[in-house]
């Protein structure tokens, strides 16, 4: 445990690390605002208000290089034909003088849910989980009469989507949280136990593509009583914050844990790209045997380049300060460090 939270944020219901900030949101019926906390004492440092957006039930936050995503589409009776997704500018959010945000909406649907019969906590539709990966987003519903959870992809740009389901986890409880890691392609999951409320954390790595459940899947379970676990997001690449919303036995909390993917970046594997020289100046080379993006992450994940490659020779200058870097190219076993020194 690393601090209770400020009274205020006792309905916390997400978590997302951007530039070393920690951003929260609080779920249904509750303002429609984001909130940065103190990592440290649990103090609210900054509120900022998304003045078109209504919180029905927001449950999610999730950012990508330009935008952050606001998850409304907690869905505790499956009924809810208003499913939607705000976004908002990332840069515009880590302004310190912006105090209100306009959003834009992604509405989105399930094309296989053809009963909308309220159910309380006692559907296979409700939704609490979601992360931005390349330019889609992908949604982890939360099944409670399953148990499981649903793999779901929608479109990240506006307007009406169809979220279209790829694959089930069985997840041994409900999930309720999602954060994806872009320097090394982990997704972890939160959840807990519906009989005991005992939280637990799903690490998923090595898979192919977007397909998350298909690499290697380990559930881990967290040595805590009737906690309501809600939020889950990467800090740095070997842990990880979490925070719960207060219940009867507990006020709310924000944790952290150690969760570690594997040693250092994955090793190239065959047809990874070539780079060289490494230590270099800001320019160097990368070959690659098809046509394929460019993204450069820093140490703490954050993407500060992109680009088109061409198959063969593709010469490289960037402008960043000195570091460690890592370069990857569409998928996440193609994948090189990188060393700037000026």
């Amino acid at each position: 445990m690393l601090t209770p939270l400020d009274p205020t944020l006792n309905e916390t219901s997400a978590l997302v690390v951007l530039n070393g900030e920690v951003w929260t949101l609080l779920d249904s019926e509750n303002p429609n605002a984001l909130y940065r906390l103190d990592p440290v004492t649990g103090a609210v440092l900054r509120t900022v208000t998304v003045s078109n957006a209504s919180n029905v039930d927001w449950e999610e936050l999730t950012a990508d290089a330009e935008w952050l995503y606001i998850g409304d589409f907690g869905n505790n009776f499956g009924s809810r034909t208003d499913l939607r997704v705000y976004r908002v500018p990332l840069n515009e959010l880590l302004d310190p003088t912006t105090t209100e945000l306009v959003a834009d909406t992604i509405s989105f649907a399930y094309p296989l849910q053809t009963d909308f019969t309220p159910a309380y906590r006692a559907n296979d539709w409700d939704l609490e989980a979601m992360v931005a990966v390349h330019d889609s987003l992908f949604l982890f519903s939360k099944n409670w009469v399953s148990n499981t959870s649903y793999l779901y992809a929608l479109s990240a740009t506006p307007g009406d989507h169809l979220a279209l389901r790829r694959d089930t986890l069985t997840a041994d409880g409900l999930v309720t949280g999602a954060t994806f890691d872009p320097t090394n392609g982990a997704v972890a999951l939160v959840g807990y136990s519906a009989s005991t409320f005992r939280p637990f954390v799903w690490r998923l790595i090595g898979y192919p593509g977007h397909a998350f459940f298909q690499g290697t899947a380990e559930r881990i379970a967290l040595s805590l009583a009737m906690t309501q676990m809600e939020a889950i997001a990467w800090n740095g690449s070997d842990a990880v914050y979490l925070s719960n919303e207060s219940n009867l036995l507990n006020r709310a909390h924000l944790w952290q844990m150690p969760l570690e993917v594997r040693p250092g970046i994955p090793e190239p594997a065959p047809g990874s790209p070539t780079l060289w020289p490494s230590p270099n100046d800001g320019r160097f080379i990368l070959e690659v045997e098809a046509p394929a993006q460019l993204e450069l992450f820093d140490t703490s994940g954050r993407r500060v380049r992109e680009q088109p490659l061409r198959p063969g020779t593709n010469h490289i200058a960037i402008n960043v300060p000195n570091g460690v870097y890592i370069v990857r190219t569409g998928s996440r076993n193609a994948v090189v460090r990188m060393t700037v020194v000026r």
